[in-house]
C-alpha cells in the first residue's frame, strides 16, 4: 500500500480521514477554511471550494496513478447492444423513478477539483447505459437503469433474472428492453445475490407474486 508523503507532518486537527469501502476521503477541517482565499465559487451554496492542501494532494495522486490506462473503459464498453431513447424511467405514481440524464455532467470531460480523481473515474465507468452481452448467447446485463445492474441468463425455457434492482418500474423497463432487443421470453427464475435493497426490491417488476407462490417461478434468496 502506498503512503502519502508528508501526511505525518500535518496537525491532527487539520485533517479528518474517513475510510469508506477502501476509499480515503479527505475532508478539510472548518478551522482551516479561512486559510484559502479561493476566488471560485462552489456549485452548492453551502459548499466550500477545495483547500490548497486538498488540491495539492489530489493533483499529486492524479500524477501518480495510471489514469492514462483506458483498458477498464474498453472492457466496460464491450458487448453493447442497444440503449433506449429515454434517460428517465417514470414511476407508476407519476414520479421519476430513475433519472440517468441527471448524471450526464459526468461525461463532460471536465476535471472536477472537488472530487477525488479515482472516484470521478469510477463514476464515469458507471455511466454505461443500456443492454450489454456478457457471455455470448447466454448472459446479458442492463446497466444504468438503477443503482445496481440487473442480469439476465437466457435459459432453455425463459429468463433467469439476477438482482432485480430497487424499484419495480426500473426492473420492468430493463425486462422490456431485453425482450424488445432479443425476443420476448417469460421469466422462469429470480436470484437475489444478497440482501441489499438495490438487488431485490424491484422484483415485482419482473414477476407476479402469485407465480412465485404457486411455484411457477422459482425465487432463490439468501
Amino acid at each position: 500500500m502506498k503512503t502519502l508523503a508528508g501526511l505525518k507532518a500535518l496537525p491532527l486537527a487539520s485533517l479528518l480521514a474517513v475510510s469508506i469501502c477502501g476509499t480515503m476521503l479527505l475532508v478539510q477541517h472548518p478551522a482551516n477554511a479561512a486559510d484559502d482565499a479561493a476566488t471560485a465559487t462552489h456549485f452548492h451554496p453551502k459548499g466550500k471550494m477545495p483547500s490548497t492542501f486538498t488540491l495539492e494532494l489530489r493533483n499529486g495522486l492524479k500524477a501518480e496513478l495510471p489514469f492514462d490506462d483506458k483498458r477498464d473503459f474498453d472492457e466496460a464498453a464491450k458487448g453493447f447492444i442497444a440503449a433506449p431513447a429515454y434517460k428517465q424511467i417514470m414511476g407508476d405514481a407519476g414520479h421519476v423513478a430513475w433519472d440517468m440524464e441527471s448524471y450526464q455532467w459526468l461525461l463532460s470531460g471536465e476535471d472536477f477539483e472537488s472530487i477525488h480523481p479515482s472516484l470521478q473515474r469510477q463514476a464515469v465507468l458507471n455511466m454505461g447505459y443500456g443492454l450489454y452481452e456478457v457471455l455470448p448467447g447466454r448472459i446479458y446485463q442492463v446497466r444504468g437503469f438503477d443503482l445496481a445492474n440487473i442480469s439476465f441468463i437466457k435459459g432453455d425455457t425463459g429468463w433467469i433474472v439476477f438482482d432485480p434492482l430497487t424499484a419495480a418500474e426500473t426492473a420492468r423497463a430493463a425486462l422490456e428492453l431485453i425482450n424488445e432487443q432479443l425476443g420476448k421470453r417469460p421469466v422462469v427464475g429470480v436470484v437475489y445475490s444478497h440482501s441489499h435493497v438495490d438487488h431485490w426490491a424491484g422484483v415485482r417488476g419482473v414477476v407476479d407474486e402469485a407465480d412465485v407462490v404457486s411455484g411457477k417461478v422459482m425465487l432463490i434468496a439468501p
